[in-house]
């Protein structure tokens, strides 16, 4: 009888855990943010997305103020089915250039910025 009634809370607890988590089997990508330029010079700053950790379906906004040097680098989880995403402003009129990894080696997406002294903004929907 015990042994039931503890099986039961256990369950119930279990049950409950899994459903607080909003994704709750914990997909989720290993990706890597690298910013660029064409010159020697720094970003004034740079804005990235991250997931929380494996179970949360978001993404949250991490800002970093310059300077920072460049080549720039950042591994981050992101959730399955979420924007990974970084943008850089230079600090200089030089071009920045942005790419998004997985796994550290397949290319997700890449950009130049538009113009010199210009930001520049990598964006990929992970698949679900």
């Amino acid at each position: 009888m015990i042994k039931k009634a503890l099986s039961a809370t256990f369950a119930a607890v279990a049950l409950a855990g899994l459903a607080a988590c909003s994704n709750p089997t914990g997909k989720s990508w290993a990706i890597t943010y690298e910013v660029t330029s064409d010159q020697q010079t720094t970003a004034t700053g740079v804005t990235y997305g991250e997931s929380g950790n494996r179970y949360e379906d978001k993404v949250a906004p991490h800002q970093l103020a310059g300077p920072l040097g460049l080549p720039w680098k950042q591994d981050v989880v992101v959730s399955a089915g979420q924007d990974a995403s970084v943008t850089a402003t230079p600090s200089t009129a030089a071009t920045l250039r942005c790419r998004i990894l997985l796994d550290k080696k397949k290319e997700l997406a890449t950009a130049s910025a538009p113009a010199p002294g210009k930001p520049v903004t990598c964006k990929h929907t992970t698949d679900s």
